[in-house]
């Protein structure tokens, strides 16, 4: 008697446990997936309908009025996050080194590209190193490095 108790009870807490181990995945609690990120790119525009980077270039004029990073996201669950932290290296600004200018994080799903922007401040971009680091779900997956500078030839007569 007292082994069928044992028994009784095991196989209850065998259910019990399965029991909250769907429910807890069917609250959306559980993230389970194979989302990844690739082809990381910085560039002077994007498609505006599908977000593929547009004339990619890794050195940027101090008069660009926006850069762009466009990513592949791929088999994304719908709340996966992709985040952009966008860093200067150092350069022109000697006081200024490794200074987070800005981050955005985004909720993406599917396989699609997405992109982030930044736009240049009122006195334009300092010369230097940069990069964006690329996150996704909270781990760091890509940098992405670029330079801004004088692209402009000037000549003297």
């Amino acid at each position: 008697m007292a082994l069928r108790n044992i028994t009784v009870s095991a196989v209850l807490a065998i259910c019990l446990a399965a029991s909250l181990l769907i429910a807890a995945g069917c609250s959306g609690e559980m993230k389970v997936g194979t989302a990844g990120i690739s082809e990381a790119t910085m560039c002077s525009g994007v498609n505006p309908q599908t977000g593929q980077p547009v004339d990619n270039v890794d050195i940027f004029d101090i008069s660009a009025p926006e850069i762009f990073c466009s990513v592949k996201l791929s088999n994304a669950s719908s709340d996966t996050e992709v985040r952009a932290v966008w860093i200067y290296i150092g350069g022109e600004i000697k006081d200024l080194s490794n200074h987070v200018i800005d981050e955005y994080t985004l909720t993406a799903e599917g396989n699609s590209y997405v992109f982030f922007s930044l736009s240049a401040s009122s006195n334009g971009w300092p010369q230097g190193d940069y990069v964006v680091k690329l996150y996704l779900d909270g781990r760091e997956k890509m940098t992405v490095p670029f330079t801004v500078r004088s692209t402009t030839l000037s000549y003297r007569l």
